[in-house]
């Protein structure tokens, strides 16, 4: 029985320290891949970065406009959201022509790079997928 029990606390004891290295943890803004820093820059160049999280090999960054971008470890950007829109250079040309043409009142507020494709919100609360060519594959109202 003692043996048992030291076995589940040398389990519990492993498992726990295995879990608390992949949390999320804050980082200096200045250790984020140089292309994150060169596109938070470039893009929002009023802004400040007000906090900056690694998770295991992937970067979270939260702007002072209240901007949120995820990155790959190459600094590459996975996600964006941004309740006052995002820049439309940031946004794939196809992606951001049909949405002026179909919906000129809304602003594209996240955007995502899934595979195969991309998925946009806009303010209305629409979610539209596009595959790599910008096509249309999925509306969501």
């Amino acid at each position: 029985m003692k043996k048992f029990i030291l076995t589940l606390l040398t389990l519990l004891l492993v498992g726990g320290s295995v879990m608390a290295d992949g949390r999320k943890r804050t980082i200096d803004p200045e250790n984020l891949p140089k292309p994150a820093i060169e596109l938070i820059q470039k893009h929002w160049p009023s802004c400040v970065i007000d906090y900056a999280f690694i998770d295991g090999k992937e970067y979270e960054v939260l702007l002072s406009d209240g901007t949120m971008i995820e990155f790959n470890s190459k600094g590459v950007w996975k996600e964006m959201k941004c309740t006052d829109g995002l820049p439309v250079t940031l946004v794939p040309g196809n992606i951001t022509r049909y949405v002026v043409n179909r919906y000129p009142k809304q602003l594209i507020i996240k955007c995502e790079k899934m595979r195969g494709g991309y998925e946009v919100k806009l303010t209305n609360g629409l979610e539209i997928q596009f595959d790599m060519q910008g096509r249309v594959t999925h509306v969501d109202d």
